[in-house]
């Protein structure tokens, strides 16, 4: 698709330089809400030793606790976002969850860090559905939304990035509660950004400002009759959430498996952790959406099927990763993993939105991140936390390792999903675009 026909259906009213800012905009602000994932993940290890924690615990701060909160919120907040004011919904959530995770800095014990994580994820629950929604109107054609989309996702490396690398500095300077306090200051300017600079495009009639007239919103069980009846949604949904599993369960445990196996102190597993993470994964997003918003523009087929490939190739990676000797050999097979992994972003959520209606976009989302959270954040770091205590007696500090490889296999199950996604799609996207 041209770059002209793709402009043409754009909201009238936004230029190219104002949607190019707004997607700076909607993914710092994805970026900041990402933040905390980072910093509990670097910060386990101190954390654990400040507050006297076993592994298990550790495994529910950053699983169920979390994850519980932040994916059935999102669900009402998304139904919201569907009809509401999508720049208020972003605002109010970024700053409640900015000002909730300053408060982690007066923690002295595991119940109120379990409290704290618990309010964090009310505020980030509210984030992404309404942004996510902003980025596909503000980009409709095909090929400039798989682009957008992957600029949007670029989030989750960037924030590795200035999690792991400044998280480590600040740790190392104030300690593991100020660096929580500092993070989450950004926020709250960024909650005043967005109320005051970005326009919500359903407000936007022949280009002028006015009250949206809107159709009635589908049901809850319409949306999940369509993600479910509808094969190519169903297998991409399955992939994300098998895959958000196995990451969710390994990433919490990078930082503190480095720092056991290896003897890496904070701030030098944060430093390589985050150039990293950050480095790779940002490649590995931008590589994505261009090849699938340029060669593969329109061939959701060979995106999909091109991103199974990929996906299965994790586990031997991770194999790398976790049996190597070396503390930077082992870091460094970390490059083309990380590049593997991130691959899938911006074509499997560009095409979830294509396979669904306009006006039930976020829904479809925060359903998607419901699943992938309840079950990615609830099962995955706590099934590697209990196999590394149930272990420890007899494996010492390798526990973790071998903990870490087995949830790495989720990887080969997930890209058997991306694999299906290619058998049907073409014919649902007819389906579905005939249905609009």
């Amino acid at each position: 698709m041209s770059s002209a026909t793709e402009s043409a259906g754009a909201r009238p009213g936004l230029s190219g330089a104002y949607r190019g800012y707004v997607l700076g905009v909607l993914t710092l602000v994805f970026t900041l809400n990402y933040l905390d994932r980072g910093l509990i993940v670097l910060l386990l290890q101190p954390i654990k030793e400040d507050l006297h924690l076993s592994d298990t615990q550790l495994g529910l701060l950053t699983g169920i606790a979390f994850g519980l909160f932040y994916a059935t919120l999102g669900v009402p907040i998304a139904r919201w976002a569907d009809r509401g004011n999508r720049v208020v919904i972003t605002s109010i959530s970024i700053g409640l969850w900015g000002a909730t995770v300053m408060v982690s800095m007066f923690v002295t014990n595991f119940a109120q860090l379990l409290f704290a994580r618990v309010c964090a994820a009310v505020g980030e629950s509210g984030c992404i559905p309404p942004t996510y929604s902003l980025v596909g109107d503000y980009f409709p054609g095909a090929g400039e939304r798989t682009r957008s989309m992957a600029i949007y996702w670029l989030a989750s490396p960037l924030a590795a990035l200035i999690s792991f690398v400044v998280g480590g500095q600040l740790n190392e300077l104030l300690g593991w509660r100020m660096t929580f306090f500092v993070m989450g200051i950004p926020a709250l300017i960024m909650c005043v950004i967005v109320k005051l600079t970005v326009i919500e495009p359903r407000s936007l009639i022949d280009g002028s400002l006015a009250a949206p007239i809107l159709p009635p919103l589908p049901s809850m069980a319409i949306v999940l009759r369509t993600l479910w009846q509808q094969r190519a949604s169903r297998n991409l949904t399955i992939a994300i959430v098998l895959l958000s599993t196995m990451s969710l369960g390994l990433a919490p445990w990078y930082a503190a498996f480095m720092m056991r196996s290896h003897g890496m102190t904070t701030a030098e597993v944060g430093t390589w952790l985050g150039l990293i993470l950050g480095g790779s994964g940002a490649a590995g997003v931008l590589v994505g959406g261009y090849v699938g918003g340029r060669w593969f523009a329109d061939n959701y087929r060979s995106q999909m099927r091109l991103s199974a490939v990929l996906v299965g190739s994790l586990v031997p990676f991770y194999i790398l990763f976790l049996l190597l000797p070396g503390k930077h050999a082992a870091l460094c097979s970390l490059i083309p993993l990380m590049m593997a992994f991130c691959f899938f972003v911006g074509p499997a959520y560009a095409l979830l939105q294509r396979l669904v209606k306009d006006d039930m976009r976020a829904t479809s989302m925060a359903v998607v991140m419901l699943l992938s959270n309840l079950i990615g954040m609830g099962v995955g770091p706590q099934v590697v936390g209990i196999l590394s205590d149930l272990w420890h007696p007899t494996l010492g500090n390798d526990s973790l390792r071998y903990a870490m490889l087995c949830m790495s296999f989720v990887a080969i199950w997930s890209a058997g999903h991306f694999w299906r996604v290619g058998h049907t799609v073409d014919e649902d996207l007819a389906v579905s675009d005939v249905d609009r």
